[in-house]
């Protein structure tokens, strides 16, 4: 009777391809609010905070940066490391390792909950999925583990490219190319190494979505399952990258588009908050627009993330069923 259900399921049919999951993956986010905090909480603390804090933090103009950075900067350019500066990148580099280790647990435990529970949405719904493993242990530091081996190109690429971002930037403070924003000058005068940079940080996220998943789903070693991930993408590429890439890039849109929303708001709240009592009305009333914007901007931040989340689930699920599928029937029975 199970069997004959899943098979006239309408929504099986649907997820035995990479757009059906994408689609299930998207009802099922949509009926479960709870997943979107979950989402939202794991996209903050391995850096998402940053963009949210661009959009109402106000850079310093290029002459107060230069008065700051100039006097750590010009003696590294020139090959000189002072002992100030020397402790100034060890508190730096101390604070982002902590960051990065405890960042990707807490995201890594927002993420084995949020695959289980896909895992459970999927059986109920009839998707295709791997058998099911004998329960595992230690997935949270297994899957942060996963996501940290798939980002070493993304540290290679930081390490190498940090070199000619320094170098713009110090061109920039000398002797500015223009009157815009630092940062946009910066970036178009190291345009290329940045590039490598957001293409290394986009495979290592897919890659590393993908291999912690295997290590939930399938329980698998750690760079067993970081190989088989990389090596997906070689050989299906479009199944590989269509689910991931598709919600990372409406994910993007989505940030920057209400960020820049909540950007212009605050820049008007901030104005009449140098004088509440001119208008209280009107500085009432621009709060109240600011805080529902941004409450919506993590709202639809945390269900995009969610999506995600559930259509890489879905997909390596569907993809380890398929493979399990093909692998029973290259094997010929044994004879009695």
């Amino acid at each position: 009777m199970t069997g004959a259900t899943a098979a006239t399921s309408p929504v099986r049919p649907a997820g035995a391809t990479t757009r059906g999951v994408i689609l299930a993956a998207l009802m099922a986010v949509l009926a479960r609010p709870a997943w979107w905090i979950l989402a939202l909480a794991g996209f903050l603390v391995r850096g998402g905070i940053v963009p949210f804090l661009v959009a109402i933090v106000s850079l310093p103009s290029p002459l107060a940066l230069s008065n700051v950075l100039a006097p750590v900067i010009t003696p590294l350019y020139f090959g000189r490391l002072e002992p100030g500066t020397a402790v100034l990148i060890g508190g730096m580099v101390v604070a982002a390792i902590v960051w990065l280790v405890g960042g990707s647990w807490v995201a890594a435990a927002t993420e084995v909950v949020l695959v289980r529970d896909a895992r459970s949405v999927a059986l109920d719904e009839g998707l295709p999925v791997a058998a099911t493993p004998p329960a595992a242990r230690r997935l949270i530091p297994r899957a942060a583990a996963a996501h940290l081996v798939s980002v070493f190109p993304l540290a290679l690429a930081v390490g190498f490219g940090s070199i000619a971002i320094l170098d713009a930037t110090y061109r920039e403070l000398v002797n500015p190319s223009d009157a815009g924003s630092i940062v946009v000058r910066v970036l178009a005068g190291a345009i290329g190494p940045v590039g490598i940079i957001i293409v290394a940080w986009l495979l290592g996220e897919i890659v590393g979505g993908a291999a912690a998943r295997r290590v939930v789903l399938l329980d698998e070693r750690v760079l067993a399952a970081v190989g088989r991930a990389a090596a997906g993408l070689v050989r299906r590429p479009a199944g590989s990258f269509l689910a991931p890439l598709a919600t990372t890039l409406i994910l993007a849109v989505d940030v920057l588009a209400v960020l820049l929303v909540v950007g212009i708001v605050w820049s008007d709240v901030r104005d009449r908050l140098l004088h509440p009592l001119d208008d209280p009305v009107a500085t009432g009333l621009g709060l109240a627009t600011f805080a529902g914007g941004w409450c919506l901007a993590l709202a639809v931040t945390g269900l995009i993330g969610a999506w995600r989340s559930a259509a890489m689930t879905f997909e390596t699920d569907r993809q380890a069923a398929a493979e399990a599928a093909a692998q029973a029937t290259a094997v010929p029975p044994e004879a009695d």
